[in-house]
């Protein structure tokens, strides 16, 4: 609600790309309706949901609400595309294999999604922080914050990401804290919107099928200004990779 909210207060047009949302063909499709029950079957009741609408060729952008709300769109996507990678902008890694009991949450949500897409084709960029384990135990392309300039690692890995399909998963906290306060798990340290849309720039040209941007929490930012950063970040990727 937050982000709908938010793209209202911002302009359509991008200056710097010179290109307008009211140009494309766009449709806000709604919420999920989640049933009471465990995270898995609320899970897979938003799975059952995105599988009715969704087909090959139509852009899919779901905006979120805990980071687990990423692996039922992944399930669709790969089940169509096995080629599939993925590109996860985020602070913390997601990859612990249970967090407090519970295989299905936030702390875990990639850790689940390399259950679906083997982890050869997922890229972690721009952690800045997590578990012990999840930064000892790393998959082959894990490009942290402490080794890695986040746009400088996406430049590395372009020609892997042009070459296939490629989802965007975006967690709003991979931006500093001093831009976008409204999340959950705020980390210092971490990117300015310019930068981070600058990241996004670089996969015009990609195949990008689907993005999510997610964890934005209005009840820790009542100035608004998560939202609108999102908002804007939203449409700079919408606009780079398909507003032609």
């Amino acid at each position: 609600m937050e982000l709908r909210l938010a793209s209202d207060s911002i302009e359509t047009y991008s200056p710097t790309l010179g290109r307008d949302l009211e140009d494309l063909p766009l449709a806000d499709l709604g919420d999920c309706e989640l049933p009471e029950g465990s995270p898995r079957a609320q899970l897979d009741a938003a799975r059952q949901q995105i599988s009715r609408f969704w087909k090959p060729g139509l852009r899919l952008v779901m905006l979120g609400g805990d980071h687990t709300a990423t692996l039922p769109v992944i399930e669709v996507l790969a089940a169509a595309g096995p080629d599939l990678r993925i590109l996860h902008l985020d602070a913390h890694p997601d990859r612990r294999a249970e967090f407090l009991g519970e295989r299905f949450n936030y702390a875990s949500a990639l850790a689940r999604v390399m259950e679906v897409v083997p982890p050869e084709r997922v890229f972690q960029v721009g952690m800045r922080t997590g578990s012990r384990e999840e930064f000892e135990h790393r998959h082959p392309h894990f490009f942290p914050a402490t080794t890695h300039v986040p746009a400088t690692a996406v430049r590395l890995i372009l020609p892997e990401l042009r070459a296939h399909p490629l989802y965007v998963t975006i967690d709003i906290d991979v931006l500093d804290p001093a831009e976008a306060p409204g999340t959950g798990s705020p980390e210092p340290g971490g990117l300015r919107v310019p930068e981070l849309v600058e990241i996004l720039r670089l996969l015009e040209g990609v195949e990008v099928v689907g993005t999510d941007l997610v964890e934005v929490a209005h009840a820790h930012d009542p100035s608004g200004r998560t939202g609108i950063a999102g908002a804007c970040i939203l449409r700079e990727a919408i606009l780079s990779w398909w507003g032609k």
